[in-house]
């Protein structure tokens, strides 16, 4: 046990006093004069020293201030490498694992905690199911519209544009402190930009350039959360991983691919596969009891390529006839 010098009781109950005024606990202050909690309790208490909740705040405080002065030290060595690592796609425990495999002297857990509370945003961990796919395909759609120079569609995004695609952008875009009128004129860019394709189907955007658009575009707008990134429109990566590759996620939304242009009027399915699919699913759900809904078509979608038929996704069905509820009455009428 470890005990202090020969004090006078003045001198030993005054130290008691200022050691658990700066948040040590009675415990701690009891071994280290050879007494009990309960005695330096009682000592205290009788010379009116701090009360229990003041020493508990200001043990808290004080370990606080540990923390982030540790925190502090980590961003201040590791924290930029974190940052390229995550604009690269990497995820936090990725990342961590990385560090630790080039630099052993580092804490495990205080890089997770640091990099956890800190504004970077890593891919898959914190972003990649933040969003639906369809506010996944929203987000290319309106750098697609921005890079083509489009006047925003309002009208056509009020008749195509689904009520629950347009409350969960509203939502985002409010979450990164974007005004109405921000929020008007995005929706709108994605109504015109869907609109045109509809014309120009070969019309496409490269990964490259949509990565590009949003590293300059999104923050000249001032669509930064208040974690200090801008999580819509998602990462080149994010949009990667949620539809399988690039390409293929130009082509579940009814866009050129970036790998060559589209000619006009020649898809990956006809018109005639399209009606089908949507026939073939309504008739499905009717013999099931259910409503023939989006999400339950993009269900059977993978059940059926489960079972080796290719079916058009709903993003693209809905590029086709404007809605899906457009794409259920063409199909029943």
């Amino acid at each position: 046990m470890t005990t202090t010098p020969e004090l006078s009781r003045e001198e030993r109950d005054a130290a008691m006093v200022e050691r658990y005024a700066d948040g040590e606990t009675l415990d701690a202050i009891g071994q280290s004069f050879g007494i009990t909690r309960e005695r330096v309790r009682q000592i205290i208490a009788k010379v009116g020293g701090t009360s229990a909740e003041e020493s508990r705040k200001s043990r808290l405080a004080s370990r606080e201030a540990a923390t982030s002065a540790a925190r502090n030290a980590f961003m201040a060595e590791y924290g930029e490498l974190a940052r390229q690592m995550s604009r690269r796609g990497v995820t936090r425990p990725d990342a961590i694992d990385k560090l630790k495999a080039l630099f052993p002297a580092m804490d495990a857990e205080l890089a997770e905690d640091a990099l956890r509370t800190s504004s970077i945003v890593f891919d898959k961990s914190q972003m990649e199911d933040i969003f639906s796919k369809e506010a996944v395909a929203a987000g290319v759609w309106y750098l697609l519209g921005s890079n083509l120079g489009l006047a925003p569609d309002r009208q056509w995004a009020a008749v195509n544009i689904e009520l629950s695609l347009m409350n969960e952008l509203r939502a985002a875009l409010e979450s990164a402190e974007a005004d109405v009128e921000d929020v008007s004129t995005i929706l709108g860019v994605i109504g015109a930009a869907q609109k045109y394709l509809q014309e120009n189907p070969e019309t496409s955007i490269t990964g490259q350039r949509y990565e590009h658009l949003r590293d300059e575009l999104v923050p000249a707008l001032g669509l930064v959360s208040r974690q200090g990134a801008f999580p819509w429109p998602p990462t080149r990566q994010t949009v990667t991983k949620r539809f399988g590759g690039w390409n293929e996620g130009l082509e579940a939304m009814g866009i050129g691919t970036a790998a060559k242009g589209r000619p006009k009027g020649l898809l990956k399915f006809t018109p005639a596969d399209y009606e089908d699919s949507v026939r073939d699913f309504n008739r499905f759900a009717l013999s099931s009891g259910a409503k023939p809904t989006f999400t339950g078509y993009e269900a059977w979608v993978k059940q059926e390529i489960h079972a080796g038929n290719s079916r058009p996704s709903g993003a693209a069905v809905r590029n086709i006839y404007g809605t899906w509820l457009d794409a259920v009455r063409a199909v029943q009428e």
